[in-house]
C-alpha cells in the first residue's frame, strides 16, 4: 500500500487545537525532533526536518506480566497546512495497530476525518 491517510475536517485544524488533543490521548506525544535514517547503499546518515505538531506513536509488543516487553516510540503522523497526515500500513484497518488507534482519536476529538489521497473516507 503506497497511499497517505489524513486527519481533516472542512475547515483547517489549528495547531493550538491540534496540540491539545494530542496531550489528551494515551499512547501519542508531540515529537518535532528531526527523524534520521540510514541510507543502505551508502551508509550515509539522513536527516529530515521535523515540524510543530509531528506525533510519535507508541508501539508495544510481547512480554508476560511486563517480562520481556518492548515498547518504542516512533514518528508516524505529522501536522502540516492544517491537517494530520500518515501513511496507510498492510494493517492500518486494523483497530490494534496503534496508529490506527490514534488516528481515530485524534479524529473524534478535533471532529474531523480519515480522508485517503483520493477523498474516500474512512470510518473508523
Amino acid at each position: 500500500m503506497g497511499y497517505a491517510l489524513h486527519i481533516e475536517r472542512d475547515e483547517p485544524i489549528s495547531i493550538e487545537e491540534w496540540e491539545l488533543a494530542v496531550l489528551s490521548i494515551e499512547g501519542i506525544k508531540l515529537d518535532s525532533e528531526p527523524t534520521q535514517a540510514i541510507n543502505p547503499s551508502t551508509g550515509q546518515c539522513i536527516s529530515i526536518s521535523g515540524n510543530p505538531g509531528d506525533i510519535a506513536v507508541l508501539f508495544e509488543s510481547g512480554g508476560f506480566l511486563d517480562f520481556g516487553k518492548n515498547s518504542s516510540w516512533e514518528k508516524c503522523i505529522y501536522f502540516s497546512q492544517g491537517k494530520g497526515t500518515f501513511n496507510a500500513t498492510e494493517d492500518i484497518e486494523n483497530s490494534n495497530n496503534p496508529v490506527h488507534r490514534a488516528a481515530a482519536s485524534l479524529a473524534k476529538k478535533l471532529s474531523a476525518k480519515i480522508v485517503v489521497d483520493e477523498g474516500e473516507i474512512y470510518s473508523w
